[in-house]
Formats: C-alpha cells, sequence, structure tokens
C-alpha cells in the first residue's frame, strides 16, 4: 500500500519574502565568514573562529531542510568566489555546510514538532555534531592532509554560542512567530489563514447541506473521489475513529482522520498517516477556497468551510481510506454529502446538544441514523434499546445491513495507568496504550469495523492490530499528564462522558478519593454531573471555561457545597491548576481535569507555566 510522504518545503521559495529572508541570511553566512577569516584567524586557518553557521542553522529553522540547504551550499560557495585564495573551495566542506541547513530544517519541522527553545537547541546541536564535528573535518582532512581532532573542541564552544545567540533571537515575538512556522508560502499567512476560518459562525444560518454541497460541487466534488468510513454517536467517536486509524495505517494503507473539535492546534482536525495538516498545505487550500466560498450568495459557515477543506486535501494527496467523523448530529452534519461510506458507523447515543437534536433519545438517534445510506452496512455501537430500534428501522427503509458488536466476547485481563490488556472474539492479550475504563469498549466497536470493513476490500492482520491498538494517541481521554503530581485529563463534558470518567476513577483509584479541577457550560445537566464528581470527589476547584455559555464558577461551586463537597470557585484554569497542584503535593491524592475538550489545552498549559 502506498504510505504517506512528508511534504517537500522547496514550495516556499514561490514566496517573496521567504527569498528575500533566505538571501539575506546567505549574505550575513559570507560577511560573517570572511570576517572571521580576517580577524580571528589565529594562525592558521583550522584555528579560525567562526560562526557563519549561525544564519544557515537560522535558515534550516525558519523554513526548513530546502531553504535551510540552499542557504548552507550558496554561502560557501559565495565565500569561495569573492575570497579564493584566502578560502579554498573543498566540496566536502560545502556539503557539510549544506547539510547544517538540511538537518536543522529536518529535524525542527518534521521531527521535534513542539513549539519552542529545546526544538531549536536540540536540532542546532545535532546539525553542530554531524556537520561542523564530522563532515568538515573530514573535508578538512582531505585538503591539509592531517587529522584535524582539535577543531572538536573550538565547536564544543563554538556551538553553544550559536545556539545561544539563537534563542535570545527566539525571545523576540517577530522572530519566533517565523521560527514556530507562520510565514509560509503564498498571499496568506497561516494566522490570516486561521482568522478566515474561524470568522464564520454557524450558530446563526439556517440548518441543511446546501451552502457545503455547492461549495464542494465548485471544488469539482473531491469527497466522490474518496472511500469513508463515517461515524456518528454521542460519545466515542473520536476514540473509536484514533483507534481505527491507527490499525488501518498500521497495515499499510494511507489514511486520513478528520475529526473535531482540535485540542492544541487546527491542523489536527485533518490528518494523513498521524501527521497534521501543514501549515503551508492549509494556506494553500484556504487560498483556494476563499474566493468561492466569498462568492456565494449563502455563505458557508465555519464547520462547512472545513469540512470542505478537509476533503479537498484528502483528495489531492489521494488517501487510501478516510475515518470521517461527524461534527454534529448526523443527517445534516455538513459530512453527510459523500455518497456510499464503505461503512456507516453510531457509537452509541444519549441526551446531549438537546436544543439542536432533540428532547428525547428517539429524536437524536433519529438525526445520527440520518448518515445511513441506502445498500451501505451500518454499524450499530451503543446500549440503548429506544435508539437501537430507531437505527434498525431506519437501515430496514434504507436496504442498509445491520451489524452490531458482540458484547459478550470482551474480557479485560487487566487495566492499570499503564495501558489495558484485553480478549475480544478471537483476539487475545491485546494491548491497549489509552487509559479510561471506556476505551476497551470503543476497542471492541473498533475491531468489529475493522472485521466488516476488511470484507469491503480493506483486509487487516493481526499484527497492525497490535501494533495500532500499542501505538494510538489520542488526547484528553483520560489522560496521564503529569506523573508528579499524578494530573489526569479528561474531555468528560456531558453526563454520559462524566458517568464514564466517574467509572474510570473508581477503577483506576479504588481505595481513595480524588481532587477534581472543573467546569461545565450552563446548558448541560450540571446538577446530574455535579452529583456524580461528589461520588469521587474529595475537593472540586471550579472554574468557568472561556465560552460565552459556561456556568459561573461560583454556582458549580455551591452546587458540590451542597452536596457536602468542599468547593472553590477559581477565577481561571490556570488558578484552578495551581490550587490543585498544591494540594495535590500536600495530600497524596491524584487530580482529574474535568471539563470540555476544548478545556484540555489551557489545562496543559497552565501545567507547563506551574
Amino acid at each position: 500500500m502506498q504510505k504517506s510522504r512528508k511534504r517537500s518545503r522547496i514550495g516556499l521559495f514561490g514566496s517573496l519574502a521567504v527569498m528575500t529572508i533566505a538571501a539575506m541570511l546567505t549574505a550575513m553566512s559570507v560577511v560573517i565568514g570572511i570576517f572571521c577569516k580576517s580577524f580571528l584567524n589565529f594562525g592558521v586557518g583550522l584555528f579560525r573562529v567562526t560562526f557563519e553557521n549561525l544564519p544557515i542553522l537560522l535558515a534550516g529553522i525558519m523554513f526548513g531542510p530546502a531553504v535551510g540547504g540552499v542557504v548552507g551550499a550558496a554561502s560557501d560557495i559565495v565565500s569561495y568566489l569573492m575570497t579564493p585564495q584566502a578560502y579554498p573551495i573543498n566540496l566536502i566542506v560545502t556539503v557539510g555546510a549544506t547539510m547544517m541547513g538540511v538537518i536543522s530544517g529536518t529535524l525542527s519541522h518534521y521531527v521535534f514538532k513542539k513549539r519552542g527553545r529545546a526544538r531549536i537547541i536540540v536540532s542546532a546541536a545535532i546539525a553542530h555534531i554531524i556537520c561542523s564535528m564530522i563532515i568538515k573535518p573530514i573535508g578538512l582532512y582531505s585538503y591539509y592532509g592531517a587529522l584535524v581532532l582539535w577543531r572538536i573542541p573550538l565547536y564544543l564552544v563554538i556551538a553553544p554560542l550559536e545556539i545561544t545567540l539563537i534563542c535570545i533571537m527566539y525571545r523576540n515575538a517577530s522572530v519566533r512567530r517565523v521560527m514556530d512556522g507562520n510565514l509560509f508560502v503564498g498571499r496568506m499567512r497561516y494566522d490570516e489563514a486561521i482568522e478566515y476560518i474561524h470568522s464564520t459562525n454557524w450558530q446563526f444560518c439556517n440548518p441543511g447541506l446546501e451552502r457545503v454541497r455547492e461549495l464542494c460541487e465548485k471544488l469539482g466534488n473531491p469527497q466522490d473521489s474518496l472511500k469513508f468510513v463515517h461515524v456518528a454517536g454521542t460519545n466515542g467517536k473520536g476514540s473509536f475513529c484514533a483507534m481505527t486509524e491507527a490499525i488501518l495505517r498500521a497495515q499499510g494503507y494511507k489514511v486520513g482522520l478528520f475529526t473535531s473539535p482540535y485540542i492544541l492546534e487546527f491542523g489536527e482536525r485533518m490528518r494523513i498517516n498521524g501527521e497534521n495538516i501543514s501549515k503551508a498545505e492549509l494556506c494553500e487550500l484556504v487560498e483556494v477556497i476563499k474566493p468561492i466560498a466569498d462568492k456565494m450568495k449563502d455563505k458557508p459557515t465555519e464547520f462547512e468551510l472545513i469540512t470542505a477543506l478537509a476533503f479537498l486535501y484528502f483528495a489531492k494527496n489521494n488517501c487510501d481510506i478516510v475515518v470521517l467523523e461527524c461534527g454534529l448530529g448526523g443527517r445534516l452534519d455538513a459530512t453527510n454529502i459523500i455518497k456510499t461510506p464503505i461503512l456507516s458507523v453510531i457509537t452509541g447515543i444519549a441526551l446531549d446538544h438537546t436544543s439542536i437534536l432533540g428532547n428525547t433519545i428517539e429524536e437524536i438517534a433519529a438525526e445520527k441514523a440520518g448518515i445511513i445510506k441506502a445498500g451501505a452496512p451500518v454499524l450499530w455501537c451503543g446500549n440503548d434499546e429506544r435508539a437501537e430500534s430507531v437505527v434498525r428501522a431506519v437501515a430496514a427503509d434504507k436496504g442498509a445491513p445491520m451489524h452490531t458488536v458482540d458484547r459478550d466476547s470482551l474480557k479485560i485481563n487487566a487495566i492499570s495507568l499503564e495501558g489495558t490488556d484485553f480478549d475480544y472474539m478471537s483476539y487475545k492479550n491485546l494491548r491497549l496504550a489509552l487509559l479510561g475504563s471506556y476505551q476497551p469498549i470503543n476497542a471492541r466497536n473498533s475491531l468489529t469495523a475493522l472485521s466488516l470493513i476488511g470484507e469491503l476490500g480493506f483486509p487487516v492482520c493481526e499484527g497492525a492490530i497490535r501494533e495500532g491498538l500499542e501505538k494510538v494517541v489520542w488526547h484528553a481521554r483520560f489522560e496521564v499528564i503529569s506523573k508528579e503530581p499524578l494530573i489526569i485529563a479528561d474531555g468528560g463534558h456531558n453526563p454520559e462522558g462524566i458517568d464514564a470518567a466517574v467509572e474510570s476513577i473508581e477503577k483506576y483509584f479504588s481505595d481513595g478519593k480524588v481532587l477534581i479541577v472543573t467546569g461545565v457550560m450552563a446548558d448541560k445537566d450540571h446538577g446530574y454531573m455535579a452529583s456524580r464528581i461528589a461520588t469521587v470527589a474529595q475537593k472540586v476547584f471550579c472554574l468557568a471555561p472561556d465560552n460565552p455559555r459556561a456556568l459561573p464558577a461560583k454556582e458549580y461551586a455551591d452546587e458540590f457545597i451542597s452536596l457536602g463537597i468542599d468547593a472553590v470557585a477559581c477565577e481561571s484554569v490556570s488558578d484552578a491548576m495551581a490550587l490543585a497542584k498544591a494540594e495535590a503535593e500536600n495530600t497524596n491524592l491524584p487530580v482529574v481535569a474535568l471539563g470540555s475538550l476544548y478545556m484540555y489545552g489551557e489545562v496543559v498549559e497552565a501545567l507547563k507555566n506551574l
């Protein structure tokens, strides 16, 4: 099967800004090199103190391996042309200068993806070790005919100085924005692309698929060239999608994954083979879609725009299969313009988003069952008999073969904070990396779906299943984000999600209570949620999520106090995490942060700052 290939950044040369900065960095390297040859050359060329690698490292870290490599090669060649007597050409040394930019760019853009100084330090240090201490000494040996090991101690001084200078430059907001990858090809910058996407509002529009259908038609209907596993449900969709994608990827398929909401950065919403869409490619796609969307009489909503972008992205990259998660509901969800999926999956039904989807289980089930297509098989994974009867009726009406999971075959062998061992059907001693008492159920659902997908042209072997489950990553689902003190984040934000989180707390911490950090939306059944959390809470730190629909922290705290639980109203996520962490250190109790998936990023950031 075709494996995904990381996108080359050679396209960056299409940007005048990047070309200009690259030329300036090349000139800077040449000037520094000539200066060092004139004033810091202590008797013999071998003892020259030089900092011409600094601009090359900057080019790689800012713009990637292609630009970094060109700046490295150009600076070495231009230096020779300007001072041929003082600077003899040496192809191996030129390769070393080139690789300095290639290696720093590859590491900082494709290997170490988390922003911050650590990425810069490690990328520059490894580039120096390979190029300054291995490749260039070989080149100098070929020229001088003698070993030049004494150059290595010199670079043990020069390299830290160059890295320190880069870190000092990183403190500048404008430089940091470029180093973190926010300047890319074309007229539109990444921040402008994101601002455009978020400029639309889904709340004030007429429901329907007309807008997204019109938009996709004008884009050439990219979704029609793709094969989908379409997933709806109240809870468990994201974990199901993550496991299914991980196993298909382990088998060797090129797999697209579309989920919402994102947790830490926007690119998480559309991935190929586990890699977020690059900022460069997102900008390019927004530049394609913006003039079309702007000319539409009835403008697309934010989610419709994102869905169309995802279809375009997956089609452009020729994905073998796409795991497609509904955003909200199913029948009128923007993802539902796809024609005939390989498999439709409904993970389960519970009361949520009642103002939009309906006030009863049956009404919500009917909305979710709207993803069922004529003749396309559907998998029902839920427990509610009322919902199942609705799904069965819709499937029968559309001639869609309906399948269910084998609930009796799931056996949990061991569960701990290191993972879960379980059996399902013929599979024995499977190891699941994701925590949470509910995750084996999601794995069961995924394995059932994969058995059906296998019969429809995408078989997977047992080895891929084991590898996928052992390596799957899915944030904010009973995830350990700190070990000392023990802090867990879970995105449970509705009654069913809180039930699952409380059940997990009881399984993992059966000997005592936990400290809870939580916030809730005012339109949720927060009374019930507080009563469930109270059964496992020693103390609760309440906050109001950053959302107009948020319940005030004091009101939520008062609900816990009325239940006999010590509760504190906090001003922010940062305040709540600081108080909870201090309490955990004093009491040795674990902390569990519960709330919206949108709150996860704030929790992680607050913990990092602490």
